[in-house]
């Protein structure tokens, strides 16, 4: 026998998340927890799947935030992908938020209800940069490596994997 909420608490979640957007076919998704700089227009990223389930992602840090490169490690990695989705012409066709040269998370999609369960919860980020978009499902994020060197992405990359050695 199934539990069942009673009208009350079923208007209440629905209230919760209409005033939230869940019910909108596409919310505009929020900017996520961590304090990450901002995303560059010029470079492309790299990406690197580094043992089992982590994902390295390399991008360009914009001017404004002093320049150089960022190295994210994305632990847990269920799901990702890259696509070409040029800023300009392609995110309006897009399945999920996402927003110009940002990393958008989007709090309530198939991917995060496929990938989760009780013990474990999985986030979902779009990544937009200048002719590409990083899809990506996992459990925890941080910030491995900032450095102001005026280096491609992917020899930042590179530089940094060769220092794990």
């Amino acid at each position: 026998m199934g539990w069942k909420a009673d009208a009350s608490a079923v208007s209440y979640l629905a209230n919760w998340e209409m005033a939230l957007g869940w019910f909108s076919k596409k919310n505009d998704g929020i900017s996520p927890q961590e304090n990450l700089p901002r995303i560059g227009t010029v470079e492309g990223p790299a990406l690197f799947r580094h043992r089992e389930d982590e994902v390295l992602l390399s991008y360009e840090i914009a001017p404004v935030d002093g320049g150089g490169n960022v190295i994210l490690a994305f632990s847990k990695v269920v799901y990702f992908e890259q696509n070409p989705n040029n800023v300009h012409e392609g995110l309006a066709n897009s399945k999920y938020p996402v927003r110009m040269w940002d990393i958008t998370e989007v709090p309530v999609s198939d991917r995060t209800e496929r990938w989760s369960c009780e013990f474990h919860c999985h986030r979902f980020w779009t990544i937009s940069f200048n002719d590409w978009m990083i899809e990506i499902v996992f459990s925890s994020v941080r910030k491995v490596h900032e450095d102001r060197e005026q280096i491609s992405p992917d020899a930042a990359l590179l530089n940094y994997m060769i220092s794990l050695r």
